[in-house]
């Protein structure tokens, strides 16, 4: 678990990773978790990704730091077209995430908003 004014917890699976945040999320548990994720030799071999806004408070971050998260994460995964990212919860910050991954062109399949994990696993996992 990453502490920062929210909690963040990633969970590596067999061929994804699910990050979970909660409370009132900043810029740097963002940043700290995707870091972290992003570093990981695993990465090139990621199925999916989904990230758990449900338990998300608030979501404290900047449209700059938007777009840099996308841009970094497009850039770490640039040899990963086959991964699938899904974001669970409705927060405005996450409609603005998914256009910023979607606009810088992140792969075969557009990044999706689901209000369930049960959706956003189903659609992160179809077809393998």
């Amino acid at each position: 678990m990453l502490k920062g004014r929210g909690l963040v917890e990633v969970e590596w699976e067999g061929s994804g990773v699910v990050r979970r945040l909660s409370g009132v999320v900043t810029i740097d548990d963002l940043d700290v978790s995707a870091a972290q994720i992003l570093a990981d030799k695993r990465i090139d071999r990621l199925r999916y990704g989904i990230h758990d806004f449900r338990d998300a408070i608030d979501i404290d971050v900047l449209d700059d730091d938007i777009e840099f998260m996308a841009m970094r994460a497009v850039v770490a995964l640039e040899r990963n077209v086959v991964i699938r990212i899904a974001f669970v919860g409705d927060h405005p910050v996450i409609h603005k995430l998914i256009e910023a991954f979607n606009r810088f062109g992140r792969g075969r399949v557009p990044c999706r908003r689901f209000d369930s994990m049960a959706a956003a696993r189903c659609f992160a996992t179809l077809n393998f």
